[in-house]
């Protein structure tokens, strides 16, 4: 997470100071306009990270708290239930 040092407004809403800059796509936001994940890794080691809506949603973005499009779960799924089907036979 990067904190904002120079006083520029939130490029989501334009009204407010910045605080920090997307993880994703570096646009600076506000207080209101940044959505905060958590990404583990290790012996519980965590880094926080700032994102706007847009990237906090994109899961190419942001793999732990992104989601997937209706289609690709759907892809996702069929080829799930390929792989039982093949282990399950005789």
């Amino acid at each position: 997470m990067r904190i904002v040092k120079t006083k520029i407004k939130c490029s989501v809403c334009g009204k407010n100071d910045a605080v920090v800059y997307c993880d994703g796509c570096d646009a600076p936001l506000c207080g209101n306009c940044r959505k905060f994940d958590l990404w583990g890794y290790g012996w519980g080691h965590v880094d926080t990270k700032a994102f706007c809506l847009s990237c906090a949603e994109d899961i190419e973005v942001n793999p732990w708290g992104g989601k997937r499009t209706a289609a690709e779960t759907a892809e996702r799924t069929v080829q799930e239930s390929m792989r039982v089907q093949i282990k399950e036979a005789p």
